[in-house]
């Protein structure tokens, strides 16, 4: 508990003394509190009534407080006195009350208010300013008048020279003028003003100059289709609002949207970045996963905001790319199916593999049980991938823990439904699914089992490497995948929330990219 001195204006009190406890004594080379110096001051307990009644009260009527009703002012136990108020710095038989700076008797006495002048009367008062002589070369001018007249300032003048003097005063001043106005048309000639609703200067015009820079930049093909994703996101990018994290918050019934009403227009901030630069962070981000803080150097913004659009965007762009990736019919993948696999397997429907990423260990422990791979022997997420026999990736599953099988993963996500009677699937050994496409009337095509053989035969051999070169292209297409480096390198436990946009952006932009078997 603080204890305060009790007289009236003083503001010592036990935190003080434990502050100054904590400084530093330069005499003996340590810290006050273990040095041999005396404390700046010492709170000292009133007198009980038991022990010096008679002191007890002499110390109350110095002290001479009131309470807030006008009754007299009584201690308690916790009420002290420091020894700034006793004339020997503590309680001695000479000096044993508080006599000094008591709160009432070292008041200053009352200032005297001088009476108010009126404003007339001041500025009678004020003597005339004197007359301002021209130099000894400048023509007067007869009509001025010779002094100039009284003003509140005493260095106010008015110019009396003609127009055109060349006098030293009016030299000066012209050339101070001529100065500024060269000044000013430099600043205007050089400087542009930012364009409303756009930043200063446009990094993604100086860093995505040719073809190669967008592809090591943001891993899309050419130039020309970041142009295109720009014009093709950027009406509906404009309108978006930022995440700004989960908010618990209930919207108002008299804010909420009618039926057939349509949406008020965004309303907000304005933005810092131009929809080209916002796309190019988050692709910047996937491609070469740089931090936000050396992203926010580079755009000049701050960490929040690039972190806030990276969010946004990656919600974003999953649902404006996920079209690419689709499951074509029949017609179309025998349309496109290349030569090649034609040949060796025209049934062919898809080809499926599990691929891993690595993430940052889970805090929760059940969670690093889930995510935990013993092929990788770390933990991870794993999904599915199907190519169609061109290469093209038709289908993603959702991701899972890096613990479930090729098997369970096929199953919960889904494309078992999309096979139809007549199918061919490739896949690899891990892949234990061929009653559950026997039962919808199709294929599987896996490599002979090995396990427990000391050699193959040499028809399983033939059948492993013939199998081996189609399914290659499924590798192929991960591997298009995974030249984003967020996908190659740990990724933060924080983003895991967002591995499934992730995933579907970087299939989008693989599917972007020239086919891969022709």
């Amino acid at each position: 508990m603080v204890r305060i001195c009790s007289v009236a204006g003083c503001s010592n009190n036990s935190n003080h003394i434990a502050l100054w406890r904590k400084q530093f004594c330069e005499v003996h080379n340590r810290i006050y509190g273990t040095c041999y110096c005396l404390p700046p001051f010492r709170l000292l307990t009133f007198p009980t009534e038991r022990r010096d009644p008679e002191a007890r009260k002499k110390w109350i009527k110095a002290v001479n407080r009131k309470n807030p009703d006008g009754s007299n002012w009584i201690p308690t136990s916790y009420d002290r006195i420091c020894s700034k108020h006793f004339k020997d710095g503590e309680v001695t038989e000479k000096n044993p009350y508080p006599t000094l700076h008591l709160g009432y008797r070292d008041l200053p006495s009352a200032k005297t208010v001088k009476p108010r002048v009126p404003v007339y009367e001041r500025l009678a008062r004020r003597p005339e300013a004197p007359p301002v002589l021209p130099d000894a070369g400048c023509l007067r001018d007869e009509t001025l008048p010779t002094h100039t007249p009284a003003s509140d300032h005493n260095y106010y003048f008015k110019c009396q020279c003609r127009e055109g003097c060349e006098c030293g005063g009016c030299m000066n001043l012209h050339n101070k003028v001529l100065k500024l106005q060269h000044e000013l048309s430099e600043c205007k000639s050089t400087k542009k003003s930012p364009v409303k609703g756009k930043a200063a200067t446009n990094i993604t015009t100086t860093l995505l100059k040719g073809d190669s820079d967008v592809r090591r930049f943001t891993g899309l093909p050419n130039k020309a289709t970041f142009d295109s994703l720009s014009q093709h996101v950027a009406p509906r990018a404009r309108r978006m609002q930022y995440w700004a994290g989960q908010k618990r918050t209930t919207t108002p019934e008299s804010q909420l949207k009618k039926p057939g009403e349509k949406s008020p227009k965004k309303t907000g901030p304005q933005r810092k970045l131009t929809p080209e630069d916002e796309l190019c962070i988050v692709l910047m981000k996937l491609k070469l996963n740089l931090s936000v803080y050396f992203l926010s150097a580079l755009f000049k913004v701050s960490p929040s905001l690039v972190s806030q659009v990276f969010n946004t965007w990656i919600k974003f762009l999953a649902v404006e790319l996920k079209p690419l990736i689709f499951w074509p019919d029949k017609g179309l993948i025998l349309d496109s199916m290349p030569v090649s696999m034609k040949a060796k397997y025209p049934s062919l429907r898809c080809t499926l593999d599990c691929t891993e990423v690595f993430i940052e260990r889970p805090r929760n422990l059940e969670n690093q049980a889930l995510t935990w791979s013993d092929y990788k022997h770390h933990n991870t997420v794993k999904f599915l991938v199907a190519i169609s026999p061109n290469g093209m990736i038709s289908f993603l599953s959702k991701a899972w823990g890096g613990r479930s099988s090729d098997r369970v993963i096929t199953r919960e996500s889904g494309i078992l439904d999309l096979i139809e009677p007549g199918d061919l699937i490739l896949a690899d050994r891990g892949f234990t699914i061929k009653e559950d496409l026997l039962l919808r009337g199709a294929h599987l095509q896996i490599p002979p089992p090995s396990k427990g053989l000391e050699q193959m035969t040499s028809a399983d051999a033939l059948k492993t490497k013939k199998i081996a070169n189609a399914r290659i292209h499924v590798e192929r297409a991960i591997g298009r995948m995974k030249i984003f480096r967020i996908l190659q390198e740990t990724m933060p436990i924080t983003m895991v929330p967002l591995v499934d946009d992730v995933i579907i952006i970087c299939a989008a932009i693989a599917n972007m990219q020239p086919p891969l078997v022709t």
